[in-house]
């Protein structure tokens, strides 16, 4: 039962590494389909393998495998303005996959897997912020850091959260239905 756990995980580092090859540069942080693969995996996966999945995709990308957003790779993504997001994905899809086994209100998953957006926007932005204060020595004000990287992306990211948690919620249910039973442990 465990390696299907890691196939599982691997199968979604492997989709958000296909899915980060498409981004929008529209500021300093891309619109991507990496907060829909996020909370997808926390659908579908849980919360301990869906975050496991994302971490997994993290590391690849640390080692200098093309596989973060736009193809980036390297550890010095992560010392870069955007790093803070990137852990983000990690909580976001933790979050996300909380009560995802469960057969609960459709409500419950979405605010899960919007809380798991907040959580993801707070990291990043904090991160933001002190890459400007610490590493550049220059003052970076909170509402100038999130009408750079979070204001303009809320409605898209709302959507797409909203999409891949009830799609991963879905999808579990019909794996279940099939046979196939998912564990979060």
């Amino acid at each position: 039962m465990k390696n299907h756990n890691f196939i599982s995980a691997a199968l979604f580092a492997g989709i958000m590494a296909i899915l980060s090859q498409f981004a929008f540069p529209i500021g300093a942080v891309p619109i991507t389909l990496q907060s829909f693969v996020c909370a997808l995996a926390g659908g579908v996966l849980g919360k301990k393998w869906g975050a496991i999945s994302i971490g997994l995709w993290l590391i690849l990308g640390m080692i200098g495998i093309p596989v973060l957003t736009m193809g980036k790779a390297g550890i010095g993504i992560f010392l870069s303005p955007v790093g803070g997001y990137y852990l983000g994905f990690v909580l976001m899809a933790l979050i996300s996959g909380f009560r995802s086994e469960e057969k609960v209100n459709i409500f419950c998953y979405i605010g899960f897997a919007i809380l798991g957006l907040i959580s993801c926007y707070a990291l990043g932005t904090i991160w933001f912020m002190g890459y400007f204060q610490y590493g550049l020595g220059k003052d970076m004000p909170l509402w100038t850091a999130l009408t750079m990287t979070v204001f303009p992306f809320v409605v898209f990211d709302l959507i797409k959260v909203t999409l891949g948690v009830l799609s991963g919620v879905r999808i579990r249910r019909a794996l279940i239905q099939a046979g196939f039973r998912p564990t979060t442990h």
